[in-house]
């Protein structure tokens, strides 16, 4: 902190002011740091301690100390020249400080530079503000056609994209009156008049102009009048800004034909210049997306056409076909005005001139949204299809090609163990080529003990041409279903056999009842011989013949019991082998309407 309480009274008080406001450092005559005030300090990040002995330097660009300039800087303190100006440091931290400085030699009562004290005002906000704005204006005056007025409309000075767009020299317009660039008839007329008059008054103007060059040729430009202000906001000139739209305005008029067509439709219609900025749309587009024509006029589509949910992927292939001129092709999500997101099938085409060069691009886009929502449904529902089902893909030549994970689940084989050839009978394959859709059960190679059996359903997939594309299968796992099937059967045809082993049991019983029947008869006809003496063995010969016919009865009825068995174990054995016939006909497609999606999806 510097003292001053030796200093007269006024002076010590407009010293410690100085000192308030400022940022203060005293050096000696060579450089060297002796003190600074807590203002400069702060403001380049040091404590007082580590600056004190050390020189001016360590506050400036390696390269500006090694200049001449610095020595001869301190060369001219040191003989007693003050320096003032804006100059460049550099903080601790590295960062790069501005400040109007003011360099001043202290000098002894003999007149004798002793040291230096320097007056400091931090000026690096409005330094890089000073910096911005320059950087803004050069880029403006590289990019456009700038010229500037006094409020009479007198030409100032323009630059040379103006000049280049009109065929003007600078000295041929300078001091001229900005009629020139107008038709003759509009440069007399109230409006002009009145047009000059609100701009010398401060207001701003823009829009649409028609002028015309230095050889009378007719330029239209897009500009904005913007008025100059002094520091006390008064009106001191007029600056404009302008782009050349003379080729976009020809463009539209051409177009007014065909967009009579296009208006009467509700497909998009754009049509942008070689850079991409819209030079047209039609009322499809407006109807589209909620924007007029004068809201999108030079602008690009992507810029306020894609949203939060645009897939960043589809727009770069988009910027790619643009730069690389070719036609694009794609879908893509955009947003209305109100930011209502719509999917859109989008067509870009370059249209090149007989250089070869492209001079606009024609984008048609006709809203999908209802179809997408259908196509993302249906993808939806075939990936929940797919985790439970498989889903198979061969090519043209019947080749495997892809499968879903789900085949790998249940540890199918692929590859050339699955060619369409190994898996389907040629006579099926032949039906497939003709568009036919073919379900059938069939084995699958399996890595696991159990063998795996689908219950597929193939369709062939034709190009334009009405050449196979490639094959598609989905296909249910019924390996399970066939295991049980496969065992009923075995079980039912143990049951017929055994049917059949009860039925020759019961024909021998038969044989056996009928022999006993047989020879109760001779022992009734003995007994009757035998007279009186085989009355008893003759009542014991009717009862053996009773229950011989009882058990041909009850054997007959065991026959029949045994033969409507084995008609119905026969019928229930045939049903199963329906069931697991491995070559149902194709008019049996409860899947086809799954496989025409799929083909559809393809």
């Amino acid at each position: 902190m510097f003292k001053f309480r030796f200093l007269p009274s006024r002076r010590r008080h407009l010293a410690r002011a100085i000192n308030t406001s400022r940022a203060v450092i005293e050096f000696d005559r060579k450089g060297k740091i002796r003190r600074a005030n807590r203002n400069f300090l702060e403001l380049m990040g040091y404590a007082a301690c580590e600056i004190v002995g050390q020189h001016h330097s360590m506050f400036v660009l390696p390269d500006d100390v090694r200049s001449p300039d610095y020595a001869a800087f301190w060369k001219g303190l040191g003989d007693g020249t003050i320096k003032s100006g804006e100059f460049r440091r550099v903080s601790k931290d590295g960062r790069e400080v501005w400040i109007y400085g003011s360099y001043a030699p202290i000098t002894n009562l003999f007149g004798r530079v002793t040291g230096v004290i320097k007056f400091a005002a931090d000026i690096t906000s409005a330094k890089l503000a000073t910096a911005h704005a320059e950087s803004q204006i050069n880029a403006i005056s590289r990019s456009m056609a700038v010229i500037e007025f006094d409020l009479d409309g007198t030409i100032r000075r323009a630059n040379d994209n103006f000049l280049s767009a009109l065929g003007y020299d600078a000295d041929e317009i300078a001091g001229r009156h900005h009629a020139i660039f107008v038709d003759p008839d509009e440069a007399r007329s109230p409006a002009y008049a009145a047009f000059w008059d609100k701009l010398g008054k401060g207001h701003f103007a823009s829009g649409e102009f028609r002028r015309f060059g230095k050889d009378g040729s007719e330029i239209w430009i897009q500009a904005s009048y913007n008025p100059l202000l002094d520091a006390s906001g008064k009106p001191i000139g007029v600056i404009k800004f302008a782009t050349d739209i003379t080729a976009m305005v020809k463009a539209r008029r051409k177009h007014e034909q065909l967009a009579l067509v296009s208006e009467r439709t509700d497909t998009s219609s754009i049509i942008c210049d070689a850079q991409g900025r819209i030079e047209y749309v039609n009322a499809g587009f407006t109807r589209s997306t909620g924007y007029e024509f004068d809201e999108v006029l030079g602008r690009k589509p992507g810029d306020f056409l894609q949203g939060p949910g645009t897939d960043p992927e589809t727009v770069k292939r988009i910027g790619m076909a643009l730069r690389d001129g070719a036609p694009f092709f794609d879908e893509i999500l955009n947003y209305t005005k109100q930011g209502t997101p719509y999917w859109t099938s989008l067509a870009v085409n370059p249209v090149k001139g007989s250089d070869g060069k492209i001079e606009r691009y024609i984008s048609v886009q006709t809203i999908i949204t209802e179809t997408k929502m259908r196509s993302l449904e249906f993808t939806t529902k075939l990936e929940a299809i797919g985790s439970v089902n498989v889903i198979a893909e061969w090519n043209g030549t019947g080749e495997f090609a892809e499968a879903n994970a789900r085949l790998d689940e249940l540890g199918g084989h692929e590859g050339a163990a699955v060619s369409l050839d190994t898996l389907l009978d040629g006579s099926l394959v032949e039906r497939l080529r003709h568009g036919e859709v073919v379900r059938c059960e069939l084995p699958w190679p399996s890595s696991r003990e159990q063998a795996l059996w689908f219950d597929a359903v193939f369709s062939a997939v034709i190009d334009m041409n009405g050449k196979v594309e490639k094959f598609l299968m989905f296909g249910s796992d019924i390996s399970a279903r066939r295991a049980v099937v496969e065992t009923s059967i075995s079980s039912l045809n143990g049951v017929i056999d055994a049917a059949v082993e009860i039925d020759t049991i019961v024909g021998s019983l038969s044989q056996i009842a009928r022999q006993t029947d047989l020879l109760a008869i001779n022992a009734s006809i003995e007994a009757a011989l035998a007279g009186k003496a085989g009355a008893g063995f003759a009542i014991v010969a009717d009862r053996v013949r009773s229950l011989a016919d009882k058990s041909t009865s009850e054997a007959g009825r065991i026959t029949a019991l045994a033969q409507e068995s084995r008609e119905l174990v026969s019928e229930l054995s045939a049903q199963l082998s329906l069931l697991s016939d491995t070559q149902k006909g194709s008019e049996d497609r409860p899947a086809a309407p799954l496989i025409d999606d799929l083909k559809n999806a393809a």
